[in-house]
């Protein structure tokens, strides 16, 4: 990962860290990406109970902005994945995984 995806990842992290309304202990976030779409699923876990449902309170346009940004990254130098996961349980760290 270059310096420019570091960039764009932490403000992925931000975006949804600041966004889940009820807090959490850990969260995944994992979106798979095609031609003409986007599906995602966020799983939180709060007090050992774990959802794919939490309120949140953030800019899905902006997350999925940012999302196409970091394919388009990593597209140019021949990277094309498929699907992108950033995962964070407190006191931890972040974690991401990129399926290809």
């Amino acid at each position: 990962m270059v310096t420019k995806d570091l960039e764009i990842v932490k403000e992925i992290f931000s975006l949804i860290e600041s966004g889940i309304v009820f807090g959490y202990d850990y969260f995944c976030y994992e979106v798979e990406v095609g031609e003409g779409y986007m599906e995602s699923v966020l799983t939180v876990e709060k007090d050992g109970v774990e959802v794919t449902d939490a309120d949140t309170d953030f800019n899905s346009a902006k997350l999925y902005r940012l999302i196409k940004e970091l394919r388009a990254e990593g597209k140019a130098r021949g990277e094309e994945w498929l699907s992108f996961a950033i995962s964070y349980r407190r006191e931890g760290e972040v974690k991401t995984k990129f399926n290809y």
